[in-house]
């Protein structure tokens, strides 16, 4: 499986079961709702998701095992965050506390919970569509269906002043036909002053901005195209490449959130023989390399490909 998204690779904390064992409800005791926040961008809210009493049980679970700055690689290691090296220039693009693990049971159970009370649908790119444009990859063509919530979950902790500034979340890719398009935010707690979930139009370069007061990058509000305020037991779905932020959290503050990756399924799957696997997982890697710098190993991956399987080769111009 790989991640294209934001979620950073941290060593998982030892005592994460404390968090995967919080149980849930099997019914919701409030009436759950479900709106869209605009009709310019892909996202949809829906209140109650969660009840009060489990938001509470994973807050003090999180709190048990404890959260590190996010760009901590080990989560079993105390570090003081302003001696470790680069905290200053990241903290003016992002500052929350996380753990970041795989928590199957968690994961199966927020995943129960969707399938009751969420209504999502399917998913279908097509290059002839209006507006595909913006969103259509080759890789991406057919129907895709709603599946399932990853395991590897974030669980945010922003005290006053934490804010994450204008980016994208990417998808998680499992194989060539499972993939996440949607991206789950969950809010623990309500959020009194700051700290919404802002979207925005156009491409993250042309929306940042340096607030000189704060020395945060912000988005520009002439891009703002709708916000979801932080509200106890609620969750936001939105599309993995819409541009959001969290906006800062007020003096006094604190916000808690799980963020998730919702994988869908392709159907009917392509390209499913043995050989085509493979080249795809060697795509992957050559992907990894070529991020990574080292351009020699990518060409010797992607020429790989090419020998493997004639379908991904075409899928992916090689």
């Amino acid at each position: 499986m790989y991640s294209y998204n934001n979620i950073i690779d941290k060593a998982e904390p030892s005592n994460k079961d404390v968090i995967d064992r919080v149980p849930l409800c099997l019914e919701t005791a409030n009436i759950v709702s479900q709106r869209r926040v605009d009709e310019r961008v892909d996202v949809v809210v829906v209140e109650n998701f969660l009840s009060s009493a489990e938001c509470d049980q994973i807050i003090a679970a999180c709190e048990e095992v404890g959260y590190t700055f996010w760009r901590q690689k080990d989560a079993n290691t105390v570090c003081a965050a302003e001696h470790c090296s680069g905290e200053e220039e990241a903290r003016a693009f992002r500052v929350v506390d996380t753990i970041e693990a795989n928590f199957p049971q968690l994961s199966q159970a927020l995943s129960e919970r969707i399938q009751k009370v969420v209504r999502l649908e399917p998913r279908a790119f097509d290059s002839s569509l209006t507006g595909s444009e913006d969103m259509f990859a080759r890789d991406l063509e057919g129907t895709w269906v709603p599946l399932a919530l990853s395991s590897n979950l974030l669980l945010g902790r922003y005290g006053p002043g934490g804010h994450f500034s204008p980016h994208v979340d990417g998808s998680t890719v499992v194989d060539l036909n499972t993939r996440s398009l949607y991206t789950l935010l969950i809010y623990l707690n309500t959020c009194e002053c700051g700290g919404e979930t802002v979207m925005f139009t156009g491409e993250q370069m042309d929306t940042l901005e340096l607030d000189a007061q704060t020395g945060k990058y912000i988005g520009k509000k002439a891009n703002r195209v709708g916000a979801v305020c932080p509200k106890k037991g609620s969750a936001a779905f939105f599309f993995c490449d819409v541009l959001h932020e969290a906006s800062p959290v007020g003096e006094g503050g604190s916000k808690y959130i799980i963020r998730g990756d919702f994988l869908y399924r392709r159907e009917p799957p392509i390209l499913t023989a043995e050989n085509d696997k493979k080249a795809f997982r060697l795509y992957e890697q050559a992907r990894v390399a070529e991020s990574g710098g080292n351009a020699t190993l990518a060409c010797e991956l992607f020429q790989r490909v090419r020998k493997l399987s004639k379908g991904v080769a075409e899928l992916y111009q090689l």
